[in-house]
């Protein structure tokens, strides 16, 4: 019995949605994601993450 459990779960796909299809469609109910500069120097982490 265990082995076909775990041929099921094997065999299972999970759905991943697109984030561009995400942030669309909670644009239309008003909702707005914070987009941040991707490619940062250093200096500038250094500068955020500093004690």
């Amino acid at each position: 019995m265990q082995s076909t459990a775990i041929k099921k779960l094997q065999g299972t796909r999970t759905f991943v949605p697109k984030m561009s299809n995400f942030e669309t469609s909670s644009r239309y109910e008003g909702l707005h994601f914070k987009k941040e500069k991707l490619s940062k120097s250093i200096d500038d982490l250094k500068a955020k993450y500093a004690r």
